[in-house]
């Protein structure tokens, strides 16, 4: 924890440096970025192509877990489901095993070099599949991973709290317009940080939330599995935490309108909606309170997403049956 509070130390000098400047990019020097948490893979011959039937050939399933996004993950906070084999023909009461250790996420070091995340296995075997069959028959072998993950943005705030004085301080920063959040790497990130003179001393933010990862589907927090049915009301919510900002020696709770189970005024939760490109988004519009500041000024904005996601790996295999 030590060493990723310096990090976000370094983030925060890199984006009130560069946070008005032009720029396209959604990750930053500090973070490793990408839109990935867990990469997730079947060990290569685990299953195998083929297998036969009476319980004549012995195999396992094994699942690779690689963290590298930026989230470490607690032992326990994640699972893995096989789908599409009966346990009880492959000799075994279930097919379902939490992850028995922590996975580190991925870190960017001081001199840029990347640490790379953890890596685990979760294995399901010996299995045998001991009926006999007449021919040959195919079988998909489905792993669902479901696992708790937090999403970590920054960005700046160009703070002024009298709108008719913004002229002359434009070449400090630009109150209104993009922000261009940083995210660490994760597959739910703040893609949009707008910002607008909200009257009365106040700064509007809209933050654009947005699933951007491949995977199936992500769901609250508190849930105890990823359920991927429509009719499961803890499916594409997630909880978000827009952190206290410091303006004018003040620390400052930016009040979010359009949470839900709130624990204070800038933080609870939503639901992520489908827009007409098929992407899940919601924009969090926040206002901070700015009449304290006596200059034009920036301070840095941050945000953590949590949630559970939910991905996928499959395979076919064959059954072939055994000749007597």
């Amino acid at each position: 924890m030590k060493n990723y509070s310096i990090v976000l130390v370094l983030i925060v000098l890199a984006v009130l440096v560069t946070g008005c400047g032009p720029t396209t990019s959604t990750t930053s020097a500090a973070f490793v970025g990408g839109n990935e948490g867990l990469r997730t893979s079947f060990l290569p011959g685990n299953p195998p192509e083929a297998i036969f039937d009476s319980g004549s050939s012995s195999f396992s399933i094994v699942i690779k877990l690689e963290n590298v996004g930026e989230n470490s993950i607690k032992a326990n906070e994640g699972y893995v489901k096989i789908n599409g084999l009966d346990p009880g023909t492959y000799g075994v009461s279930s097919f379902k095993k939490n992850f028995d250790s922590p996975i580190d996420g991925a870190r960017k070091n001081f001199d840029g070099s990347v640490l790379n995340g953890g890596v685990a296995t979760i294995e399901f075997g010996p299995l045998k599949y001991t009926p006999t069959i007449s021919g040959n028959l195919q079988q998909t072998v489905w792993a669902d991973i479901c696992y708790k993950y937090v999403s970590k943005s920054v960005s700046s705030l160009c703070i002024k709290n009298n709108p008719e004085l913004l002229i002359a301080d434009k070449k400090i920063c630009d109150v209104e317009g993009e922000k261009n959040p940083q995210n660490s790497g994760a597959p739910i990130q703040v893609t949009s940080l707008k910002e607008n003179f909200a009257g009365s001393g106040k700064i509007g933010v809209t933050i654009l939330i947005s699933h951007v990862g491949t995977g199936d589907n992500f769901f609250d927090d508190r849930a105890t599995e990823c359920n991927d049915v429509e009719s499961n009301n803890q499916r594409g919510k997630i909880h978000i935490l827009v952190k206290p900002i410091n303006v004018g020696g003040r620390t400052i709770t930016p009040v979010c309108s359009g949470l839900s189970e709130t624990s204070g005024s800038n933080q609870g939760y939503l639901r992520l909606f489908k827009d007409s490109s098929g992407k899940a988004q919601y924009p969090l519009y926040c206002t901070v309170d700015a009449t304290s500041a006596d200059s034009i000024f920036q301070v840095p904005i941050e945000t953590e997403i949590t949630y559970l996601y939910l991905q996928h790996v499959n395979q076919d295999i064959t059954i072939r049956h055994v000749a007597q």
